[in-house]
């Protein structure tokens, strides 16, 4: 741990960039002093990670070193604002061992307004606090320097790496950063000597608060700053191993919750063998159970102080009766309209149980989000907050997170950018809108859907009809529909449940007499394409009214549906025959076709192709096998072919 001593005051050069916490009584300003590129400044990209919303490097390590100040910042009371110098740069790294990080006061300060002890020396962070103003206004009060070399290098620590994350649970082969950061900080704010342990003097002569509370029970059990205790004895207690201890009262009330690492009714502070610099003395034994986070090795995550509450309080850190809570950062959010995000967030509170915590949102914009567009959920320290933005709202709103306790509380905010989703947009492609069909027609239903966020989203596309209800499901249905007028839907969906639509309108003939002409609409629409025709009308005029044909089944638009050459009238009112069998080739008995064909047949044919028998107009239609409009032993030949097969000619 380095520091400057001075009198009275001292020059430093501070960062044009300072990063303050959220507005509580006390505030701790990081000052980064990293370059262009490198530490907080480190733009390379990274994942989001426990619950620490940094999208860089270097924004990452910034939330954390925040995070830790709100920590100290709920606890100690200053209404002077405590600057700490911090930056990433490369510390002692080994494939086995590794300087973390360090810290320290920047200077001390002594007998200063509101001082608890004369002639002795305090942090400057809580000199100031305790006078209540800026006693060395010319530079910062905390410098921190923190491992730069240990992401990602195989080199240290056989690759082991900082864990950002501000949830406490670090992965396998990581340190976490932020109680790295708490640890420093507390030496910063006050937790170390400032005797010279090469040699056991003190600073300048004068004692130093934290020496006050130092004991050594061997052979004496003198205080450090007893007038009775030499400088070679201070340096042989501060390698005196179980033997040098925390007397203060506040740490001495609360052994009780330690089953080791206390000594003779008090806590023992570390004290190797050889001393270790920078470790020895300002720190807890590393022997205590269970572990503090003022022990001089990491030993996992921790949340608060610990230990060093009290501590601090019997160095005279004013602290408060109740502890402000404190709430993870909470990064800026982008989402839709209608569509719910979900932010997961930690609160602690050093003194209050998380369970008597309660938390509000507010927004600044209650027609993006109202009140009931956010709730929370959870329970312990992890909590999730749940936002959903008004549908068809847009732009940008700041939520205000706020955790209470019974006397005080702390906010986090963040702005919310919500952006309009725009439906999908359906295109039909078949039907027409407008088109009509009869009910036994499969009937061919496209359409496409696009979405400005998602693409093409037509296989989400649904059909239904307004008659017969759901259809299918797809860009491409086929589908046969019930009579009537149809309203014909086809929806899609784009991923955030927005809907969009197109409509045809259809009409489907079916066996009905809509026009109350006798004539079944289906029939009468798929025989003329409307329903315009009349039952007496003759619409290819061969003889038959409509309605003739529709009751004979016969075509209503060719004069001879069974293409034997005889319209449908005549086969009707003048032979009497069937007009939708063919009588083809059925000339014998002549002028009566019996309906088969056979010798008999064969037998008038011969005669009239002869010209023994001269045909009549019905013998002329039906012995005109080829359609040639000529009677000739072709004709002949296709009939005999036709008896032999036993196949109509």
């Amino acid at each position: 741990m380095s520091l400057r001593v001075l009198a009275g005051i001292f020059l430093a050069v501070l960062s044009a960039g300072l990063f303050s916490g959220s507005v509580d009584a006390t505030q701790i300003v990081i000052s980064n002093l990293d370059g262009p590129g490198e530490g907080f400044n480190d733009p390379a990209p990274v994942q989001p990670v426990g619950l620490n919303p940094g999208t860089t490097l270097g924004e990452q390590r910034l939330f954390v070193f925040q995070h830790a100040a709100k920590i100290w910042a709920s606890i100690i009371n200053s209404n002077v604002d405590i600057v700490v110098e911090a930056k990433f740069d490369p510390l002692t790294c080994s494939a086995t061992s590794a300087v973390l990080g360090s810290a320290g006061a920047t200077t001390i300060v002594r007998d200063f307004p509101n001082s608890p002890v004369a002639s002795t020396w305090y942090s400057v962070a809580e000199g100031n606090a305790l006078a209540g103003s800026d006693l060395v206004t010319s530079a910062a009060d905390i410098t921190a320097t923190f491992n730069g070399d240990i992401d990602n290098n195989n080199n240290c620590l056989n690759g082991y790496n900082w864990y950002y994350g501000l949830d406490g649970v670090r992965p396998a082969n990581t340190f976490e950063l932020l109680s790295v950061v708490l640890h420093e900080l507390g030496h910063g704010l006050g937790f170390q000597t400032y005797v010279n342990l090469s040699t056991g003097a003190k600073a300048l002569g004068l004692n130093d608060a934290y020496m006050l509370n130092l004991e050594d029970h061997t052979p004496s059990q003198k205080t450090w700053g007893s007038n009775g205790m030499t400088d070679a004895q201070r340096l042989a207690s501060s390698t005196d191993t179980g033997d040098l201890h925390w007397v203060g009262p506040n740490v001495t009330a609360l052994v009780g919750n330690y089953s080791a690492g206390v000594n003779s009714g008090h806590i023992r502070m570390y004290a190797p063998n050889p001393a270790e610099g920078g470790s020895s003395v300002s720190h807890f034994s590393n022997t205590l159970a269970p572990n503090e986070l003022m022990e001089p090795f990491d030993t996992g995550p921790k949340s608060g102080p610990g230990l060093a509450l009290q501590l601090f309080q019997d160095i005279s850190w004013n602290t408060f009766a109740d502890a402000r809570p404190v709430i993870t950062v909470l990064g800026d959010q982008s989402t839709h309209d209608g569509e719910a995000i979900q932010l997961t967030f930690r609160i602690t509170d050093n003194d209050t149980a998380v369970s008597s915590l309660t938390l509000q949102a507010a927004s600044s914009d209650s027609a993006i989000v109202d009140a009931a567009g956010m709730s929370f959920a959870g329970s312990g320290n992890t909590r999730t907050l749940t936002i959903t933005p008004l549908v068809g709202s847009s732009g940008a709103t700041t939520i205000d997170v706020t955790v209470s306790d019974a006397t005080s509380s702390a906010s986090e905010s963040f702005v919310l950018n919500v952006v309009f989703n725009n439906p999908p947009v359906v295109t039909l492609v078949s039907p027409a809108d407008g088109s009509a069909f009869t009910d036994t027609d499969t009937i061919s239903l496209q359409a496409g859907a696009t979405d400005t966020e998602d693409g093409d989203v037509a296989a989400s596309l649904t059909w239904s009809s307004s008659l017969d209800g759901a259809l299918g499901s797809g860009a491409s249905v086929f589908t046969q529909l019930s009579e009537g007028v149809h309203v014909l839907t086809a929806t899609a969906v784009d991923s955030l449940g927005k809907t969009g639509s197109a409509t045809a309108t259809v009409t489907i003939y079916g066996p009905g007499d809509t026009d109350t002409d006798g004539l079944a609409d289906n029939w009468e629409f798929a025989s003329f394409g409307s329903l315009n025709e009349t039952a007496t009308g003759d619409f290819e005029t061969d003889g038959l009214s409509n309605l003739d044909e529709f009751n004979l089944g016969t075509d209503p638009i060719d004069p001879d549906s069974d293409q034997d050459g005889v319209t449908d009238g005549d086969e009707v009112h003048v032979y009497g025959l069937d007009p939708t069998r063919s009588d083809k080739g059925d000339v014998g008995p002549r002028s009566a076709p019996d309906g088969l064909i056979n010798a008999g047949d064969l037998v008038v044919m011969t005669r009239l192709v002869a010209g023994i028998d001269q045909p009549t107009t019905l013998d002329s239609a039906l012995a005109d096998i080829n359609r040639d409009g000529l009677l000739n032993a072709a004709d002949l030949l296709l009939l005999e072919q036709a008896v032999l097969n036993g196949t109509p000619p």
